[in-house]
């Protein structure tokens, strides 16, 4: 399981509500809100999808920047 967590700043916190919506529908846990920050995890079973969720992030209406704080790297494994 690959994470990903980090936050995002809305224009306005006017905008918050429906960029948590977005994100709930997008399978993103919201794990905090303050002001114009939203705290993020997204859980997925690659990184091959999560950056695709990461980077459509910056597209949602409202939303001034994405800041990556974690993320987790797959293990490699052994090969003879």
């Amino acid at each position: 399981m690959i994470l990903a967590s980090g936050f995002l700043e809305t224009n306005d916190p006017a905008d918050n509500g429906k960029v948590i919506q977005i994100l709930r529908e997008r399978a993103v846990e919201v794990s905090g809100v303050k002001d114009e920050k939203i705290v993020f995890l997204i859980e997925r079973k690659t990184a091959s999808e999560v950056r695709p969720v990461l980077d459509s992030m910056r597209d949602i209406e409202g939303v001034r920047n994405v800041y990556l704080a974690y993320y987790s790297i797959e293990e490699q494994q052994d090969t003879p």
